[in-house]
């Protein structure tokens, strides 16, 4: 009888070792940031400038900068994955936020801090 309970014992704790360890696993891949391409990087930043000054109609000047970073663990490798942050310089306390659909179209989907009402394109 007590070799049974000893053997029910041992599987019992090498099953909740086994979902400890899982667990563990799962916060520190959840934890970890995800890994930028330098390439699209450099392209998306470079496609919403392009976008912001020809078809929206800014200067150069208007934008003070533009940073793009990838999502976190999003799969996608494609610049879809990715999202652009930008800076106006009239604005320089609010950041809006584009990112690059399916069909390579660009869209403004959120904005944060200060008082972004000046070239908000979001209802």
């Amino acid at each position: 009888m007590k070799k049974i309970l000893k053997k029910i014992m041992l599987i019992g704790g090498g099953v909740v070792l086994g979902l400890v360890i899982l667990v563990i696993g799962f916060i520190i891949y959840i934890q970890t940031p995800p890994k930028n391409d330098p390439e699209i990087v450099a392209y998306t930043e470079e496609k919403v400038k392009d976008y912001l000054v020809e078809e929206k109609g800014y200067s150069e000047s208007d934008i003070l900068h533009v940073t793009s970073k990838r999502e976190p663990k999003n799969k996608d490798k494609a610049a879809t994955g990715y999202r652009i942050s930008v800076v106006f310089s009239n604005e320089p306390d609010s950041t809006y936020l584009y990112e690059i659909n399916d069909e390579d179209e660009i869209r403004q989907f959120g904005y944060s801090t200060g008082k972004a009402i000046k070239h908000r394109t979001i209802k």
